[in-house]
């Protein structure tokens, strides 16, 4: 019988959702070293601004070659943070089904798929748009019926709050972004973030 074991119904998997870059693979590193390999010189971090052109001094050309360069072959080579599979591994134990909701263009979603290297399925990989508001990753999340969210963008999670039991914030020191709003979760540990999900599941009954 479906959803039934031993005359007692089954609850349906947690759908908690990740962000991708910034929570599972290394973005800023890796497009700053696309920026070297592209403009042939060393790309000092000048600033912690949000901002690549301001966090590297780069001029409006240069950061446009960049990003050409990058949307050209680079989607696919992200590398994963040491921290990645134990995230994904730990909401598993929980019971939870893991997606990624992540800011990239539809064009890329092979190769965002590739990146995650085998933790999320393809199925489970949400491609909104590299410009799409955050409203629309919230919107997503709505649709998934997600309990849980984690990205490193305060306006996301912020967004994110009307919809989710567990809204947080990774802390990456990032300026000139929006403050985290009240009931926002921050933390500064990718590895916090089960901790919170296991609390709030025990707290609404979903696990034992």
């Amino acid at each position: 019988m479906n959803n039934v074991n031993n005359g007692v119904f089954a609850r349906p998997a947690p759908v908690v959702a990740l962000d991708v870059d910034g929570i599972l693979t290394d973005f800023d590193a890796h497009w700053r070293q696309c920026a070297e390999h592209v403009l042939d010189r060393v790309i000092p971090q000048v600033s912690e601004d949000h901002h690549l052109w301001m966090r590297y001094a780069l001029a409006s050309q240069e950061y446009d070659a960049v990003w050409g360069a990058y949307h050209a072959d680079e989607w696919h080579r992200l590398p994963l943070y040491l921290h990645a599979a134990d995230l994904v591994y730990a909401l598993e134990d929980l019971g939870c089904q893991v997606w990624a909701v992540t800011s990239v263009d539809h064009c890329h979603a092979a190769a965002r798929t590739e990146s995650l290297a085998g933790l999320i399925p393809a199925q489970r990989v949400v491609c909104v748009g590299h410009a799409a508001p955050s409203d629309e990753k919230a919107e997503v999340l709505h649709h998934l019926g997600a309990v849980a969210f984690l990205d490193d963008h305060p306006a996301n999670v912020n967004a994110a709050l009307r919809t989710v039991l567990v809204s947080a914030l990774l802390d990456r020191g990032y300026k000139g972004l929006e403050t985290p709003e009240h009931g926002v979760t921050v933390i500064d540990d990718a590895m916090d973030f089960p901790v919170l999900v296991e609390q709030m599941l025990k707290r609404t009954w979903r696990v034992a």
